[in-house]
């Protein structure tokens, strides 16, 4: 379940939300954790934060990486049995996050139903006001405006995340800047010979707003629904960097769906066991299905964004 109803704006009322999960794909993995701030006039006015108890058990890693163990959440209610009070507590408010079509594809995914709140995205913005900086994770950003952090539990998370809005609505206005200046179409032409065996560019320019510019993807295992080169293609034709092997210039590790299944039966590649190494260690990577990525190429192409 994709949502297009992205947006970007200055506000002053809305909710942060922030999840923690058993993985990065909202059709194979869980939510364990919820964490959301109801924000009026610039000042948190509520708080709403719980534990989840997922169908399957919460992977070593996963427990490794947020904290969140299968004891902590052993007699916590399913995702099912918070939905009313958490689609109460958001209500019909514009949800921000750091990556926040994430959170929304897993709650969505979870409820059965797609939200239908409009939301804005930190990481985003991170992106467009501070393109020099290689790296815009949550804890990347909170270390470089000295914010507090916590990562990797929700309620914290969601705290940083509001600080950092904050911040970057504080910059923009220090810099005289508007929404309009940082979403300025910029195409160039593809020019640094980025290739794997034979996978070039095959478009005239490309679009520095993707997600994949400027970052390196790896591919493993069998896609289902498209031939492993047309989705590097893809990807490449975006500004991605192609790689054969995970490393810790790794970005994007893309595990075709046969992959993740086998995950679910406790199998991991070594390409797998070498990102979520890397991950522990603090690497900016990301693991993510292949589900997920239709999903985020058909947000690289939805022009459905909307300025508030």
């Amino acid at each position: 379940m994709a949502n297009s109803k992205y947006i970007k704006g200055i506000i002053s009322d809305y909710c942060v939300l922030d999840t923690e999960t058993t993985g990065l794909s909202a059709y194979y993995d869980e939510v364990i954790e919820i964490g959301i701030l109801r924000v009026r006039n610039d000042e948190v006015v509520d708080r709403y934060s719980q534990l989840i108890k997922p169908e399957n058990r919460i992977d070593e890693f996963i427990s490794e990486l947020t904290g969140i163990t299968n004891e902590m959440v052993e007699g916590m209610p399913s995702i099912l049995d918070v939905k009313d009070k958490v689609l109460s507590f958001i209500g019909d408010d514009i949800l921000i996050g750091h990556n926040t079509s994430y959170d929304i594809r897993f709650l969505s995914e979870g409820f059965g139903e797609q939200l239908s709140n409009y939301y804005m995205d930190t990481l985003i913005f991170s992106r467009k006001l501070f393109p020099e900086l290689s790296h815009h994770r949550l804890s990347d950003m909170a270390s470089f405006f000295n914010l507090p952090q916590n990562e990797h539990r929700s309620l914290s998370d969601c705290v940083t995340t509001k600080e950092l809005y904050d911040a970057i609505k504080m910059t923009m206005k220090e810099k005289n800047l508007e929404i309009k200046d940082l979403w300025v179409k910029k195409p160039r032409k593809y020019s640094n010979g980025i290739h794997i065996r034979d996978i070039v560019p095959n478009n005239v320019a490309i679009n520095e707003n993707s997600m994949f510019y400027g970052k390196q993807v790896v591919f493993t295992g069998a896609l289902e629904k498209m031939l492993r080169k047309d989705a590097m293609q893809i990807v490449v034709n975006l500004g991605g960097q192609l790689s054969g092997n995970v490393t810790k210039k790794t970005n994007y590790l893309i595990l075709g769906d046969n992959s993740y299944n086998a995950i679910l039966k406790e199998e991991k590649s070594s390409k797998h066991r070498r990102a979520e190494k890397l991950k522990l260690e603090g690497q900016d990577i990301e693991i993510i299905d292949e589900k997920t990525f239709y999903d985020i190429l058909k947000s690289e192409f939805d022009d459905s964004s909307k300025v508030r």
